[in-house]
């Protein structure tokens, strides 16, 4: 039956550099023939703008206006759009902070059939749709280890670890009233991140998932991404947290995925002849 396909739909969010940039419709421009009184000076500094958009007399754009160093509005320079400064609009929002970072760049030129309808810079990745990307790669990661600590572990050594885990006390009690109350309810499920990569460092399960105990350490910094995505009103790029560290964030998440996926393939294929 063709309505088969809605079921098996695992529902992947797909955020592309449109839905986080902006609009020509909507963006901020200077006609071509204002250029010469200098009003983009002016502009451009009161809306803190290292890129200006240029309308030609037919309402294209093929020209903008660029600082020549970030945040300073002294030296302005005049740019011909050009193919290393565009990327289609439907782009995935991952292959946009690639570029951001791989190519050195903090902006791009939204296309649509070869003609430029739109803008993205680094400044569109603080917003809720970013949010919504990164926690649904964290949300995934979470479920998988989880999955991965119940598999490799006995249920009796889970409880006694949070039991006797001194932070972890609120978590056992609403854990116990739960079972008290008669309802079914997985102790793994009430963990945090931070908890996932702990139980997995104490248990000494990272080697499985090829790690060594230095490097499970070092991946625990997943947990400050997480804690960014999972409070809206902070900034997701920031001094401490800019767009070469939210890369390798998600290459750490992606890798470690990978590697779960890969387990939970090679377990589920191998013949069980008890």
């Amino acid at each position: 039956m063709i309505e088969e396909i809605f079921y098996l739909d695992e529902g992947h969010l797909k955020i592309t550099a449109a839905s986080v940039g902006i609009s020509s419709r909507r963006w901020t421009s200077i006609k071509d023939s204002e250029i010469e009184n200098e009003d983009f000076k002016k502009i451009m500094n009161d809306n803190r703008f290292d890129i200006l958009p240029i309308i030609s007399a037919d309402g294209t754009t093929s020209k903008f206006l660029k600082t020549d160093t970030p945040n300073n509005y002294d030296t302005i320079s005049t740019h011909t759009i050009s193919y290393r400064d565009v990327m289609p609009l439907d782009t995935s929002i991952r292959e946009v902070i690639k570029g951001f970072v791989t190519e050195n760049r903090t902006f791009y030129f939204l296309t649509y059939h070869s003609r430029i309808t739109g803008l993205i810079t680094l400044g569109n990745l603080n917003c809720r749709q970013v949010q919504v990307y990164i926690f649904g790669l964290i949300c995934d990661l979470e479920r998988k280890l989880g999955e991965f600590i119940e598999e490799n572990s006995k249920k009796e050594d889970i409880k006694n670890w949070v039991e006797t885990n001194q932070k972890l006390k609120k978590i056992w009690k609403e854990y116990q009233k739960l079972l008290g109350a008669d309802l079914e309810n997985k102790l793994i499920e009430h963990l945090y991140l931070s908890n996932l990569f702990t139980i997995i460092l104490d248990f000494e399960l990272y080697p499985k998932l090829d790690y060594d105990k230095e490097q499970w350490i070092d991946l625990r910094n997943i947990n400050k991404l997480r804690n960014l995505v999972a409070h809206p009103t902070r900034s997701l790029l920031n001094k401490e947290n800019d767009i070469e560290i939210l890369w390798k964030r998600i290459g750490e998440i992606e890798d470690l995925t990978f590697r779960l996926n890969q387990i939970k393939s090679v377990s589920s294929s191998t013949p069980n002849y008890a």
